[in-house]
């Protein structure tokens, strides 16, 4: 909003001083009137350069002390905060005095200049995504429309845990193509002021040579963009996951183990099957990342695709295969900067399922991940990929290997720190995590404690190994990782983050059973319950938001399930809470949960 604000002001300025320069006509009449004004151009350039080069200087030095002040320790967030100042910042306000030349040679010091100026303005600014939402909110990243702005794509949404800013090559590329037809645009228009024929043929070729890179730059745009903070690419994907269908898949097999090699954005798994039953072994396999070959010893063979779902034709001799696929960069699982968030939840590579990745919950109307880990599910892994910042499998030489249900890597921009057995990851962002973590794990690890009293088939450890975020990831939990997104800006260890810790880790730690609208209720009650337990304050004992959308009946059954609740002690609401989920199938009803607390009074 402030490189808004401003820029207006530049090219006004650099409007007057040009349309003055021009209304005396010396660069018509002089010999060398011409290579003058160029000149000029020239030299307001790098004074304008300059000077916004020490108030770019200048504020990172504001921010940099700020983020210091706060706590957030030196990484690589701050190169990557000063390269987003360059292309946010600076690049505009440079790109504004192109804009104030252009228009004072075009109309000279007449008054409709300044409408034009209006009207440039708010159209070429970098707040056009939030003027125009409607339409670049259908702009996705590799589309030749995304070069009509230099903006962010939404101003609200500009860092991503691991991820990093919202800065990538396709930014810079843009901005050079602005650049070049900027500058291409002001030296077409002062073609009328040559007067000998080697300075306009020498303009030529400078303009022939800058459409090229012009060309060559807009083309980079396209094919570099990351996807991540697209809100185009988001929608495409949401209603991709949508609209597809259920496909059929055949699990008559199992995976032994699996070998898996990342070389860049390159991934080549091998997998050993046993107890197949089936020519036709299908797997999940996220759809953006398009496979190249499938080979069954060194023969290569067919395959087929429907969604995430990928079928193997293999050979009747052969137990195992390698795939060779792409990581793309998508908008769901983001490649940028060489940063990737490979999380164990995702089809990154592939897995013994018969769903697609995300799935549409019927009740709710969006889409969820279908991934629900089993607890007997245990696979050997061996990873080999460049050095990354987490991984749940143990590193072994140059490479990760171990047991476990599903791996997680994350290669991005984020800190680590040992806390007695726990070994926690958090993004660049975060400061005094230090002095936060004995308080977060203490609530965990309380909270974990009280899942598995209430259900004792759960998870029955905290993990050791953590990972925190706030915004991109998703949340996971396996037996020997944990992945928690808070969802907030608030600091991990705040009320207003630490007061959701208990339902979503019932969320993870519980699988779903019975119908979606008494599960909901029992996983908000149960949560109210390990609060109060633990002496944690609660906002309200009232019941949860989404039961105010049931039929009136419904909700008294609510009602007096809930009031009904909190007169008993701990131990009847212990045994309440957990006779509801062992007891609860698809055929209850609220009917059953109020003959279930009847009983317990």
């Amino acid at each position: 909003m402030i490189v808004q604000m401003v820029s207006v002001f530049y090219i006004i300025f650099f409007y007057r001083l040009h349309s003055n320069e021009l209304l005396y006509g010396t660069q018509s009449f002089i010999v060398d009137g011409y290579r003058i004004m160029l000149e000029k151009i020239s030299a307001m350039f790098l004074a304008h350069v300059m000077y916004q080069g020490i108030m770019l200087a200048v504020t990172y030095t504001i921010y940099t002390g700020i983020y210091f002040s706060v706590g957030i320790e030196p990484s690589g967030f701050y190169l990557s905060l000063w390269r987003f100042l360059i292309i946010y910042l600076f690049a505009p306000l440079i790109l504004s005095m192109l804009y104030g030349v252009v228009i004072a040679m075009i109309f000279g010091v007449k008054k409709s200049s300044f409408l034009v100026i209006l009207l440039l303005w708010i159209m070429t600014g970098s707040m056009s995504t939030e003027l125009f939402f409607d339409y670049f909110h259908s702009v996705h990243a590799d589309e030749w429309s995304s070069l009509l702005f230099i903006g962010m794509n939404t101003v609200q949404h500009v860092y991503n845990s691991y991820v990093g800013f919202d800065v990538h090559w396709g930014n810079e590329l843009k901005l050079i193509t602005w650049f070049l037809v900027s500058t291409g645009v002001a030296l077409i228009l002062s073609l009328r002021w040559t007067r000998r024929a080697e300075e306009r043929n020498l303009i030529i070729k400078v303009l022939l040579g800058m459409l090229c890179l012009s060309l060559f730059a807009a083309y980079g745009v396209t094919a570099l963009s990351t996807k991540a903070f697209s809100r185009a690419d988001d929608s495409t994907e949401t209603n991709y996951y949508m609209n597809v269908n259920q496909a059929e898949a055949d699990l008559r097999y199992e995976v032994e183990s699996y070998s898996i090699s990342l070389e860049g954005k390159q991934a080549t798994v091998h997998i050993e099957l046993s107890g197949i039953h089936t020519l036709e072994p299908s797997f999940q396999l996220y759809h953006a990342y398009p496979v190249k070959w499938i080979k069954a010893g060194d023969e290569k063979v067919k395959f087929e695709r429907y969604g995430d779902i990928l079928t193997v034709h293999l050979p009747s001799n052969q137990s195992s295969f390698t795939v060779r696929y792409e990581i793309a960069d998508t908008s769901f699982i983001p490649y940028t900067n060489g940063r990737v968030l490979l999380l164990a939840d995702k089809a990154w590579y592939p897995k013994k399922r018969a769903s697609h990745m995300y799935e549409r919950n019927e009740n709710t109307g969006e889409i969820e991940l279908s991934e629900s880990f089993l607890p007997e599910e245990r696979y050997s892994f061996t990873v080999k990929t460049e050095e990354v910042l987490f991984s749940n499998l143990p590193r072994q030489g140059d490479e990760y290997s171990g047991e476990a249900q599903a791996v997680t890597i994350i290669k991005g921009q984020g800190k680590q720190l040992i806390y007695g057995d726990y070994n926690i990851t958090y993004p660049a962002d975060w400061p005094k995590m230090k002095e936060r973590v004995p308080k977060v794990l203490s609530q965990l690890e309380k909270t974990i404690y009280e899942v598995q009293q209430l259900v004792p088939e759960a998870i029955q450890l905290l993990p050791k190994s953590i990972v925190f975020s706030n915004y991109g990831l998703s949340s996971l939990v396996t037996k020997d990782h944990l992945v928690y997104n808070t969802n907030y800006g608030d600091a991990v260890d705040s009320y207003e983050t630490t007061k959701d810790f208990q339902e979503n880790l019932l969320k993870l730690a519980v699988q779903k059973k019975g119908p979606y609208k008494l599960y909901r209720e029992w996983l908000y009650l149960s949560s109210q319950f390990i609060r109060q337990k633990n002496n944690w304050k609660i906002e309200s004992r009232e019941r949860s938001v989404d039961s105010f959308s049931l039929p009136k009946a419904e909700q008294e059954s609510i009602e007096f399930i809930y009031h009904s609740f909190y007169q008993l002690n701990d131990k009847q609401q212990r045994q309440f809470l957990s006779g509801w989920y062992e007891k609860m199938n698809g055929n209850w009803t609220w009917d059953q949960v109020l003959d279930l607390i009847k009983e317990g009074k």
